[in-house]
Parts: structure tokens; sequence; C-alpha cells
């Protein structure tokens, strides 16, 4: 903005200042010390929104200055083309290949990436920002204000903390609050932001550097200055945002042509917002990636939603998009997305943020009254966190697909993560998961006794698979959980020696040589109730920021809050590398080939013991590092429930994958975007279907996501469970089920087994969400699968299969 832009605005805010009550005055002003230009205008632009919440004849005079400023912005800030960005004085080329060019514009914080191919601009920020005049606030009319404009030109922001007990407030500031230095290096260009004492005094040295695929932009985390970190009333930075309006849409061209396009969230299976959806009422996108951090624990129950799996967010306008992926720092990283109007601005766009310091709550003393927030201790842990953006072009002059932007991730696992090819054609197998026994509390002379309590033993696990062999399921992986002792006593289980409750090791032995089937016996070991040999809950249970001991509560449900008793204690990640080495090694002396590592798969920690710290990063590279020794030492393969993206490279199978989002309110729909990148890659299941409320729905959506069916199955009635931690399998004895489970194996094989080893090229839904059409190909050739849910049938290039004699049968729905 031009000088008496900021003269005004400084004039704005010693009216605004003086008509304030004292307590208002104090309040702002011990904020910020400094006095330039650029602080005062925020600090005008702060009080005015303050001001505009307040009662009385005020604001009517508050709206016309309100007006007066804006009207004065459009003059001053003319609509601009992405050529005319180009040509300005104050943009330079910082560097240049084959397929992109990088510019720079110092004056207005700005980063370029310029698509040759295409001819796609994709900036930083919002090229006009400043004279965009979208109604933001439908009630007053009213477009963007200053403090707005000045969030959505910044390049970089940062969060910081205050240490001061009194305090513990985080704090964000955008780095149009920062004075700037660019410096050109032979790959684009570095970026200091040099934040004011006031706002923690921090120094970031932001790469932005250009590729043979993108741009990737990233933070050496070595390099950040943090002036006052160990005093009592210092300052600590606890998230970093790179450019949250990189790629952001507005809802209209500068012509008044209206925008269409989406934007991709890691949500579940994957989720839809559309640019402009109207949503702008409800809480913005944001979620963690590979779920949440365990060793914190919730003073209430967390909200239940799908888990985010892959570090990918997309946008997509037309004919180009944007792929987003979180390549440094992934393990603390959040997905962000936020549409028109929401937080009162004008733009559509998806980013990330990273968590640099985790943080805690415990209440003082048991005085539930009394909550205090503690920090990360130290330096920051992770190395670098950095962001890669990838442009993609839509196919053949069309569109950019849902499935094209998978494909570029795909591509990024394939290059950079080692994934490869471990599916075979005309492969459509049924998954079942069975629960072999469990602690069930009983009374002996009148005393309580927790009872090992068989639930599918070895010997009925066989018999439920020849029932389902007698219906023709001829191809089934089986994943078979709690079958040593200590596993059935909740203890840390590596030890491949089944429990002779459920029939001994010969059983054993009979039943992982069942023809038809391959067994995967999983071990379950993020948790315990009790010590055992090697793994004390002293010495091996996770310790809190707070330096008490993680332990996983378990909440009520009507009330949310933690429940009265001792806990499962949280297993130190800095014994997992012991889990697996022992699993690995008592596998291969008793012959086993395959194996399961349960929660390992989706659940990532982190530990803040002096003696044994493991940050969610260090936890992260563990589990890889285990997972990939077992692949190499392993004859068979493994199968990993959930999978997050890291754990995918070495799976041989992944189960419970969902076909649902969480059904956030400014998300417009689902999508299997899960399923399209790993789709040909490796196999995989959704969700249990008996276990869903909707078994038909699940069932038609799983089959539009390539999905192979999974069902739970138990050998034992429901009424046995009762007061075991296997409740909730309420629904799953098999005798309801198998039926069912054939007649849907059977199903899917015709429609799904010719496609099993092919990716998926293209994804498509009917307004309505009804009917979808997935598109495989091998490269030579393209299948389409249109499944219709109104009519319950499948489509397969032509020829209709009927769906109704799957659905409705058996189990809760007969």
């Amino acid at each position: 903005m031009h000088n008496r832009n900021y003269k005004k605005a400084i004039v704005f805010a010693l009216v605004l200042t003086m008509l304030m009550p004292l307590g208002s005055v104090v309040a702002s002003s011990s904020d910020d010390s400094a006095s330039d230009e650029a602080v005062a205008a925020q600090a005008a632009d702060d009080n005015a929104e303050k001001s505009e919440d307040s009662e009385g004849g005020d604001d009517a005079e508050e709206d016309k200055e309100e007006k007066d400023d804006k009207k004065s912005d459009e003059e001053d800030a003319p609509l601009i083309t992405d050529a005319e960005a180009i040509a300005l004085e104050s943009c330079e080329l910082a560097a240049e290949n084959d397929k992109f060019a990088l510019y720079s514009d110092k004056d207005n914080e700005r980063i370029g990436l310029y698509v040759k191919e295409t001819g796609q601009y994709w900036w930083s920020s919002p090229i006009n920002t400043w004279s965009d005049q979208t109604i933001v606030d439908e009630a007053k009319g009213n477009t963007m204000k200053k403090a707005q404009r000045k969030q959505v030109s910044s390049s970089l922001v940062i969060s910081y903390a205050d240490l001061l007990q009194s305090k513990r407030n985080v704090t964000d500031v955008y780095s149009t609050n920062a004075s700037k230095s660019f410096k050109t290096t032979n790959k684009g260009v570095v970026v200091t932001y040099n934040f004011k004492k006031s706002s923690g005094g921090f120094k970031v040295p932001v790469h932005y550097e250009l590729d043979d695929k993108g741009l990737y932009v990233y933070v050496d985390t070595k390099d950040i200055d943090e002036p006052d970190t160990n005093s009592i009333d210092g300052k600590v930075l606890t998230r970093i945002t790179f450019a949250p309006y990189f790629g952001a849409q507005a809802p209209t061209e500068i012509d008044g042509t209206p925008i269409n396009g989406y934007m991709i969230v890691p949500d579940g299976s994957g989720a839809v917002m559309e640019y402009n959806n109207g949503r702008s009422n409800y809480p913005d996108y944001e979620q963690v990636i590979y779920g949440r951090d365990y060793t914190p624990v919730p003073l209430s129950a967390p909200r239940v939603t799908q888990q985010a799996f892959m570090p990918v967010v997309s946008t997509v306008k037309g004919k180009n998009g944007l792929v987003i992926v979180a390549t440094d720092g992934d393990s603390y990283v959040t997905a962000n997305a936020v549409v028109t109007g929401q937080n009162k601005q004008a733009f559509n766009t998806a980013y990330f943020s990273f968590t640099v310091r985790s943080t805690d709550q415990f209440y003082m003393s048991g005085d539930s009254t009394n909550r205090l927030t503690v920090y990360e201790k130290g330096d920051i842990k992770t190395e670098k966190v950095g962001v890669h953006y990838y442009p993609v072009a839509g196919k053949d002059g069309a569109d950019v697909n849902y499935a094209d932007c998978a494909e570029v991730y795909r591509n990024y696992l394939i290059e950079n993560k080692g994934l490869e090819k471990k599916t075979e054609a005309n492969k459509s197998p049924l998954y079942v998961d069975l629960y072999g026994g469990v602690l069930k509390q009983t009374s002996i002379l009148g005393l309580p006794f927790d009872l090992k309590t068989e639930i599918t033993g070895f010997k009925q696990a066989s018999e439920i698979i020849e029932k389902l062999k007698d219906k023709n399921v001829d191809d089934m992986v089986v994943n078979y959980n709690d079958w040593t002792n200590k596993s059935i006593n909740k203890k840390i289980s590596t030890e491949a020696s089944a429990s002779g409750t459920l029939g001994g090791q010969d059983d054993f032995k009979d039943f992982l040589g069942t023809d038809g089937i391959t067994v995967y016996p999983s071990m379950n070991n993020n948790q315990m109730n009790s010590s055992s040999w090697g793994y004390m809950t002293l010495t091996s249970t996770a310790i809190r920021i707070s330096n008490a001991y993680s332990r996983q509560s378990k909440y009520s449900y009507a009330f949310g809050v933690a429940e009265v008793g001792v806990s499962p204690a949280l297993l130190s990640p800095s014994k997992y590398t012991q889990v697996f080495d022992e699993m690995v090694s008592s596998y291969k002396d008793e012959s086993i080939d395959n194996i399961g590592f349960g929660d390992f798969s989706y659940k990532l920690s982190s530990d803040f013991s002096t003696k044994s710290t493991s940050t969610r990063d260090k936890t992260m590279n563990t589990l890889i590092e285990g997972y990939e020794k077992a692949k190499k030492d392993i004859s068979g393969g493994i199968i990993a429930d959930s999978a997050n993206a890291y754990v995918l490279p070495y799976a041989d199978h992944v189960t419970n994958v969902p076909v649902y989002s969480s059904g956030f309110n400014v998300t417009d729909y689902d999508i299997p975007f899960y399923q399209m990148v790993v789709h040909g890659y490796v196999p995989y299941s959704g969700k249990p279907i008996n276990a869903s409320s909707n078994s038909d729905e699940m069932f038609m959506l799983s089959l539009a996501a390539g999905s192979n069916v999974h069902y739970d199955m138990i050998y034992e009635d429901a009424s046995v469970l009762q007061d075991t931690e296997y409740n909730d399998l309420y629904y799953a004895n098999y005798e309801g089920w198998v039926p069912h489970a054939a007649t849907e194996y059977e199903l899917t094989k015709q429609i799904l087994s010719g496609v099993s080893n092919m990716t998926i090229k293209k994804y498509t839904r009917s307004a309505d969400g009804s009917e979808l059409r997935t598109v495989y190909t091998d490269g030579s050739k393209d299948v389409e699968v249109a499944i219709n849910m109104k009519n319950a049938t499948a489509t397969v290039d032509g020829k209709t299969y009927d769906l109704s004699e799957a659905l409705s049968e058996g189990g809760l729905n007969g």
C-alpha cells in the first residue's frame, strides 16, 4: 500500500484509541511496542475489528469510514493479470529450467511458479489481494478488511507461545509484519523473515527451490533463530505455516467470470471441498496428518473422526491443478483448507502447517478448574519442515480429475519412498479378521478373577473357514488377533507361542496350513495393561511433556470424561525396535511366514522422557526401520491395519481402508482418494462390512473404490462378550454372516478381479452421489466399473450385475 494509506490507518487507529475504554487501551498497547508503519496499520485493523463488534451509535460512522477506506483501496490497487504481475519492476526471474520458471517479487512478498507446458501461474499469494471486492460478510455487505488482506498477502505465518505461566497463550504472526531479505541462489531464492522483538524476535530463513517436478519450499530448523527460549517469561515457536494462500483462487476471474474448482483433503478415504461452496459459517478444515499424538492424554474424549493417512492436499481449477505434499516433517503436519467467506476472507485455499513444539495439558493437584499448559522443552527437534508443490494438468486437454492428483502422489511414493507393485492379476480375496481370546471377569470363591476365555479357538477358526469354503469362497486373507497368552492378557507379546486356551501350538499350526487362505497372525503391542519380562510399566511407558506416565484413558460414553481406574500404559517408542526384533526372530523360529504389527501401522506417539526421548519424527523413522527389516527377514508378507503413508512401501495387504471421510460440514462429498493412490500397487480391503450401520451402502461404496470385502468374525455368541474388551464385536458371530460374505465375495470377484492389477485412471460421481464411475487402466486398455447406488447395479464394460442379492441379507440386516 502507499504511504498515504498507512497515514490514514495511523490516524484511524488514534481516533479509535481515544474512543475506547482505558482497559482496552492498555490491552492493545501491551501487545507491540514498535512504532513502524506496518505495525501501526495492523493495529488499526485490529482496533477496527474490535470496534465493529461494539454496541451503540458509533457503528454507522465506523462502517462509513470502512467503506471510504475500501473505496480508496479500490482506486489505489487496480486488478491485474498474471502477465502484468510478472511485468512489475519489483518482480524478477529467480530460477528457470526446461519445465518451470520461478519469480520473486520483493515489494509484494510474492513467489511465482510458471508452468511452461500449460502457461499456468501459481502464486504464493493472490496477485489481486488488495483489489479483491468479493463480499465476505453478507450481513453488512463488507469486503475484506486490511487485516485480512495483510494475512492473505503473507508468505509465512508463525505461531509462538509465551512461557510465562500466567499467559501460556499462543499468538499467530503474519510475515507482512516482519522485515524480509531476499537472496538469490542457483536453485531459487532464500527469504529470511525477521520478526520484531515484540513478536518473539524470531528469524526464519525459508528456501524456495525449483526442480524438475515443481517447487520445493523448506526450512532447516537449525537455522531458525529463537532468541529467548530458556527464560521463565521467554517465547518459543510452536508452529510454522508456509504460504497459506499458495495457489489460492478467488470466486471469479478479473472479468467477473465465475471460477469453478475444488480442493481435495486427505480426511479418511478423501473428501472434496468445492470452491465457493457457501459453507463459510462452518469451521475451517483442519486435521492432523497420521492422527493425533497418543502420548498427551486428552482431558476429555477426543472427537471421533476418520484419520488423515496421507500428507497431501490438492487444489484444482479446470485443466490445471496443484498437488501439495508435505515431504519433510510430515509427522508433525496439519492439513488445512478454507473456502471463500470463511474467516471473512475471499479465497479458496489448501495448505499445511507444521507443529515444531508439542504441548500437553493437565490439572494441577486434581483441581479441575486449574488447567495448565506445558510446551516441549529445548531446541526444535524436527530437522527440516518442507512442502513440495507439484503442478498437474488434465490428460488429453480434459479437466484435472481426482485420479490425476492421486497419480502425482503415487509417483512421489514410488520415486521417493520405495513403493513397489504387490498386486496380482485376477485376485479379489475375502478379508476376514478373527479374534482369539479375551479376559472375562469371573468369581472364584467369591473373589473377582480375570479368566482367559476362548472366543475363536484354532479349531473353531478352521470351522469358520471351511463353512466359507463350502459357500465357494476360495481365496481368503485372514488376520488372526489375540492368539497368544500375553496378547489375551493385554501384555506386550513378542513370542509366537499359541495360547493353550485356544488349542495350543499344534492346532495353531494346522490352522496356518489350511488350503486356500493366507493367515497373518498379528500382535498388537501399542499399549499394555500390566508388566511382562522386558516391558515393565515403570520403565517402558511413554512419558508426557508434563513428566507423567502416558496412560491411555477410557472415557465415559455419556459425559466424555476419563473413567476412574488404572488405564493401559502406552509403550515407549524406545522399545519398538526390541518388539520388532523379538517378533521377527520368534516368527522365523516357528516357521511362520506372515506377520502383522497391529496399531503400529497407523498410530504415532512420542516420548518426552530425558533418557529415551523420541519425537513423532523419530518414532516414525523407528517404525519405518522396523517394517523395513521385517520385510527383508520374513519369508512371507506383512499385513497393515489402516496404514499411514510411510508404511505402504512395506505392506503386502492393507485392511480397514475407509470409504468415508469424517463428514466435516465444510466438505461437500467423499471420494476414494486413498484407494486411487494405492490401487494396482497394494491389495487392500475396506472396513468390516458387518460392523457398519449401513452395510448395503458400504458394500456398494467398496466396489466403487476398488476395495475387497472385509468381515469381522468370531465363533462365540455375543452374550459371551459382555463386560469384556470385545464388547464392541457384538455383531461379529460368524453364523449370520457366512452366506452374506460369500455372496458379496462372489460379486466382488466378478466385478473387481479383472482390474486388481490396474491403477485408477479416473473417478467421477453424479451430482447426487448415486452413480459412481471408476476407470482402471494397465496402460494398454481401460476398464470402467459403474456403480448405481439407487438401482443396486454394477456395470463392467457393458455387462450389468444385480447387487440386490447381496443386500439386506444375514446378520443385522436379516
